[in-house]
């Protein structure tokens, strides 16, 4: 007859990567490196000229994005950059400063080629800033709304 063994703890498996518990994990990570672009945005509020430096990065970055993850956000993105140009500029003040500080840390985060999912990976290096886009423009979306309205009457 064959005695159990004891099984020791050092030597349990971890369960298997699956799609289930991966989302926490990756929603977590997304919150962690979007926290740390709303703090490094505040540092952009009161710098017109970090300001303009970042809209000029992220312009010519969004020159070659694919604009099919972004789908019905890419217009409020587009918007995003142009408030960011004219805050920056001194033409367009009418921003709540914690609504700039969204928009400014969406962009910082779209900006970023090291994000929670790289750029650089075909088909899903942009799926993550769309999902942080897409939720700076629920959060900011009057406010781009009003920026959009002040544009076309500015003229």
């Amino acid at each position: 007859m064959r005695k159990a063994k004891k099984k020791t703890g050092s030597r349990t498996k971890k369960p298997a990567a699956t799609k289930e518990n991966q989302t926490p994990v990756l929603k977590e990570r997304l919150e962690a490196e979007f926290a740390q672009a709303v703090k490094s945005a505040k540092t952009y509020v009161g710098n017109p000229q970090r300001l303009q430096s970042l809209f000029q990065e992220a312009a010519k970055q969004a020159a070659s994005m694919p604009k099919d993850p972004f789908a019905e956000t890419w217009p409020y993105f587009q918007a995003m950059l142009r408030l960011i140009r004219a805050y920056s500029q001194g033409n367009y003040r009418d921003v709540p400063e914690s609504t700039l500080v969204v928009i400014i840390a969406a962009i910082i985060y779209v900006v970023n080629p090291l994000d929670v999912i790289p750029d650089a990976l075909p088909a899903l290096g942009f799926l993550d800033d769309a999902t942080v886009l897409a939720l700076a423009v629920r959060r900011s979306r009057q406010t781009l709304d009003d920026f959009m309205a002040w544009e076309t009457t500015a003229l």
